[in-house]
């Protein structure tokens, strides 16, 4: 199941300050299993390009919705770094 960038930035925020993935499935209304999911793909892609580059495309919804808002996220990304 495909998280919406609402939902992905909001299983971000509650990791963020510890909440377990069932609670963290719970509060977004789907499966640990969905959470788990996501996060791991968070994780791999993290591993393949800067962690905080793929924190700013999942919160700015860049990872959720495709390419041209992934690639403003990663330009924003890029600029607040400078």
């Amino acid at each position: 199941m495909a998280l919406n960038p609402s939902e992905l930035a909001k299983l971000l925020k509650l990791r963020a300050v510890g909440w377990s993935q069932q609670e963290i499935a719970d509060a977004i209304g789907t499966s640990q299993q969905v959470v788990a999911y996501h996060l791991k793909k968070l994780k791999e892609e993290s591993l393949k390009r800067d962690p905080e580059e793929v924190f700013g495309a999942a919160i700015l919804g860049g990872l959720a919705v495709g390419a041209g808002i992934g690639a403003a996220a990663m330009m924003l990304t890029s600029m607040l770094k400078k």
